[in-house]
Formats: structure tokens, sequence, C-alpha cells
């Protein structure tokens, strides 16, 4: 069965980032450098997918999210076609295809779009908060008087069942996008037959590659090795990733255990765990723009401006919330916190919205992809007849 070339596919993709694949030949320097070859043959093979116009087999290829970009196969391309940037580039244009609305694709193919989006959303938030306030306190700092707590978590519960509605919309999107290309099974008694199989495939995706960033780790580029552990790019990532885990947890034990608008010290459990990571969300993401400002990396010189945006969406999101710490505890009363709640709190849902729609999916995508992968693995070495093995 013959398959027509569509050379379509490929000038899309450059559209999110790919300027010089097109210098690709196809000599598989790049497979042959890339660390995690034993896994997958690529980024040769996604390469030729977007060459001969494959839509459905890149973007529900597995190996697509397993690349870390640690940047040898671009350092070592004998044509500059900077393959590293080709597998970002593509896996853009894969999170677009899962966004059923098309407001990712625009954040990624037109700058000034991301840009205005970001603030327009944040405007917006800050003034629908500000809709709902309730008069500033001088004589001390009442933040939840001057801001109902009840809005703000209503207005967040709300807005979270959206984005999570819009979130697992792109993560069936994705599943079924992989099932097909990998002929998975997906019906209710292969679930039942490999059931144990896909345990244990969920728990190696978890705790080795999620918590303990084990190919991160392992497959660093012989530059990273030679920094110093704090500094390298698996640390960098951890950090930024514990640091969203730990505030999302501090978050829900506000929630569920702290009265509303009552102040609590600074070792209360949840404030303590807020506060710890803080410090790693704003240590990962400082030091990640200082080197993609720098280009110190391989993959930084390469910065698409959706990953900036992300970047700088976070670590203000970081900032804010310490100048807010450092307010409820100032004497005198440090009235200047009121606005800055107002802003804090709009970054806050605007990072929200951006879950499904920005690098920050990669959160949520890369486990999965992760998953399906240790889950063929699991599968296919469970299945091997007895004595195979040995012949």
């Amino acid at each position: 069965m013959s398959t027509r070339v569509d050379t379509s596919l490929l000038s899309e993709i450059k559209q999110y980032g790919a300027i010089d694949i097109e210098a690709c030949f196809n000599c598989g320097n790049c497979t042959a450098v890339c660390p995690l070859t034993g896994d997958a043959s690529f980024p040769r093979r996604m390469i030729r997918y977007a060459q001969i116009g494959a839509k459905d087999a890149l973007i529900g290829s597995k190996e697509l999210w397993l690349c870390y970009y640690c940047g040898e196969c671009s350092k070592t391309c004998p044509r500059q076609a900077e393959p590293g940037e080709f597998m970002a580039a593509a896996r853009r244009y894969a999170l677009a295809e899962y966004d059923f609305t098309g407001i990712a694709k625009a954040m990624f193919t037109i700058p000034w779009f991301n840009v205005l989006l970001n603030l327009l959303l944040v405007s917006f938030f800050a003034v629908f908060l500000l809709a709902f306030n309730q008069g500033t306190a001088f004589d001390k700092l009442a933040l939840w008087e001057f801001l109902p707590e009840v809005v703000v978590q209503i207005s967040g519960i709300v807005l979270f069942a959206i984005v999570a509605l819009a979130m697992m919309v792109g993560i069936a999107r994705m599943t079924r996008s992989i099932a097909n290309a990998a002929h998975l099974p997906i019906s209710a008694s292969a679930r039942g037959e490999r059931g144990q199989a896909w345990c244990k495939a969920a728990w190696l995706t978890v705790w080795q590659q999620v918590l303990g960033h084990k190919d991160y780790r392992e497959d660093e580029c012989e530059e990273d090795r030679s920094k110093p552990w704090f500094l390298r790019k698996w640390f960098r990532h951890a950090t930024i990733m514990f640091g969203f885990i730990g505030l999302f947890g501090a978050t829900a034990l506000d929630f569920l255990f702290k009265p509303l608008g009552a102040w609590v010290p600074l070792y209360y459990p949840a404030r303590l765990l807020g506060t710890l990571s803080g410090v790693l969300l704003m240590y990962g993401t400082t030091l990640a723009m200082m080197i993609r400002f720098r280009k110190q990396d391989r993959y930084a010189a390469q910065s698409h401006v959706s990953d900036w945006l992300l970047l700088v969406l976070i670590w203000s999101v970081g900032f804010s919330g310490f100048l807010l710490e450092i307010a409820a505890y100032s004497r005198p009363p440090a009235t200047w916190a009121y606005p800055l709640l107002i802003l804090h709190v709009a970054l806050v849902m605007d990072l929200l919205v951006m879950l499904p729609l920005s690098k920050f999916a990669h959160i949520v995508y890369r486990p999965l992809a992760i998953y399906h992968q240790k889950r063929g693995n699991v599968e296919s070495i469970e299945t091997i007849p007895m004595g195979a093995a040995s012949t």
C-alpha cells in the first residue's frame, strides 16, 4: 500500500519553531548520538514523519514526549538542522492538535497573540476581583476582608473545573492518537486482562520518572554533567515541578483546614509547606531564565516566545506570593499588599488557564506518554513465551 507524501506538514511545523529542519537529509547521526535511542529511534523517525506528512503518526508518537532536549543531536548534526529544536517544535504542534479550541495554535504561532492574551486575562481577572473588594483597612492588614476569601475560593474552583475539563479532552485526544499509532488495546476486556501490567507501568512512571526524574538524570548531556548538581537541568526541572506540587498541596490544606480569613503563624504546616515550595519554584524559574537569557545551554539558544512567557508568569506568581508573605508579617501594616493581592490572584488564575494551552501542559502530557511507553515495555516482556529469551 503506497503512501502519498504531504510536504505541507513540515511547513506547518516550521511555524512552531523548527526553522532549519529542511536542511536534514536523514543521515541518522541524531539517532546515533541520542542517549534514548535504546527505547526508540528518534529524532530521525520524528523528522521523517514530518517530511512525508505522516501527521497521525507524529502526534501519536510516544517518543515525541520522551525527549528532554539535551541538545546532543543538534550539537553533532552535520547539517546544523537543529533536530533538538525540531522535537520541541513538534511537541508544540502536537499540543496544539490536542487542544480543541485552537487557542494553543495561535499562541504558539503568533507571538503577539500570546503576549496579548496573557495581558488580557490578567487584566480581566484583576477587574473581576476588584468588583468584590470590601474596602481597604489602614490600621491593620486585612487582606481577606479587602478581598473576601470565599470569592477567591469559589472563583478558583469554577475556573479549575473548566480547565480540568479542557485538559481531560486533551488527554483523551492524545490517548486516542497514541493508541491508534501504536495499535494499543483500549477495550474494557483488554483493560481487565492487562490491568496488572498497566498498574506496574503507572508505578514505574510516577515513582521513577515523575518523582525520581530517572531518565532526565541518567541521560544528561556531557556538558550538563560537568556542572554542580544544583545547576543541572534535571534539578532545575525538579525544583519547579516539586514547587508546584507543594504549593498546590499547601493551597488544598489551607482550603480544607484553615478558617476563612484567619491569620496563621509561619510554622503553620500549610504555610511552611507553601514557603518551602515557593523557594524551590523561585530557584528553578530564576535559574532557567538566567540560562535562557545567557544562552548557556544548547536548548536555551533557541528559546521560543511561549517558553519565555511561561517562565515569566511562573516567576511572577512566586515573587508576588513572597511579597504578600512579607507583608503579612510586617509591622506597621504594609498597605501596598492590597493591590498586590489582586495582581497575585489574577496571575494565578491566568497560569491556571494556561495549563492546557501552553508548555505548562507538559506536566500532564509527558507523564502520560512515559506511561504508555512503560506499559508497552511491560506488556511485551510479560507476553514473551517461557524459554523464548534463551533461544
